[in-house]
């Protein structure tokens, strides 16, 4: 009896042990329920819309319009700044060609005014000459005091300074000036070609008493003669050397004294001649220069940058 009633004890003590690793492995296994999704605590899918930008998005026409008037702007504005720069770099190169037009301007100026003294010193010699030879004979006229009153020209060839002018022409940049610039610096321009044609036309006239008082003249006289004449002829008349000349009382070469009265028939020609270029139209030339001058400098505002004009005084 006993044993019997140990039996059922034995068997609730000798439950076999739990085996941790199969309870460890069962517990990794998830079952179906957990596997399945739980659509309830996820948040809901978000609609997919196409951005404007999408390659298969239709423009409106505004839309259209506004890249339009971006790009013309973008254009526009490029051609506004380009040509603001030109005008700028242009208004610059005006404004130093002004510059230097004023100073070939006034050395031009210089110029004129030097040949206005040297015809007036001619015409004072022509006029000598006519004075001395006037009621004359031939016996009466000194052959040294003859070469003396002869000994006239006309003038220098001009110098114009025209390096500036023909640069400007040349490069097209008389377009920087307006009109009435263009006008006045295309005139005086003229005007100085105008004056080197009259030149020859004074030294052709010019040539004709030299010729004539070489037919008319002994000039075999020392050779200081040529000094005196040619670089020291107002000192000429009162030197010892102008009496002891005189005295040899050479005679002329010419044996009528109409041969004298062609010779100052020539050189009154040429007085008329270049009485015009001194009286009429080299100063007219210094005008004109003197006004293209003023006419830069109010342009330009170069009024304070450059000295004083050159004095322009017309010397007879």
């Amino acid at each position: 009896m006993s044993e019997e009633k140990d039996i059922p004890e034995n068997k609730e003590t000798s439950t076999p042990p739990i085996d941790n690793e199969n309870v460890s492995s069962t517990e990794g296994i998830s079952s179906p329920q957990s596997l399945a999704p739980n659509t309830q605590s996820e948040s809901p899918v978000m609609e997919v819309h196409k951005h404007p930008h999408h390659v298969t998005h239709k423009k409106k026409w505004g839309e259209y319009l506004l890249e339009f008037f971006m790009l013309f702007l973008a254009v526009f504005l490029g051609f506004v700044a380009e040509n603001a720069r030109e005008h700028m770099v242009e208004k610059y190169r005006a404004k130093q060609y002004a510059k230097s037009l004023i100073s070939d301007l006034r050395n031009d100026t210089v110029m004129v005014n030097d040949h206005i003294q040297q015809i007036t010193m001619n015409m004072n010699r022509i006029d000598s000459l006519c004075g001395y030879v006037y009621d004359k004979s031939l016996n009466q006229i000194n052959n040294f005091d003859l070469i003396y009153k002869s000994s006239i020209g006309s003038y220098n060839s001009y110098t114009w300074n025209r390096a500036t002018l023909e640069q400007i022409k040349s490069s097209g940049s008389l377009r920087y000036f307006n009109d009435s610039i263009v006008k006045k610096i295309s005139a005086y321009d003229a005007f100085t070609r105008h004056m080197d044609d009259d030149y020859q036309v004074d030294e052709d006239q010019n040539s004709k008493p030299f010729t004539k008082r070489e037919q008319i003249l002994d000039m075999n006289y020392p050779g200081r003669l040529v000094v005196f004449l040619y670089s020291k002829y107002d000192s000429l008349k009162n030197a010892a050397y102008y009496e002891e000349m005189r005295n040899l009382n050479k005679p002329l070469v010419a044996k009528d004294i109409n041969d004298i009265k062609v010779l100052v028939n020539e050189a009154v020609q040429l007085r008329a001649l270049i009485r015009i270029r001194r009286d009429i139209e080299l100063p007219r030339l210094v005008k004109d220069a003197t006004e293209l001058i003023e006419l830069l400098k109010e342009e330009y505002h170069l009024k304070d940058e450059l000295s004083s004009s050159t004095n322009n005084r017309i010397y007879y």
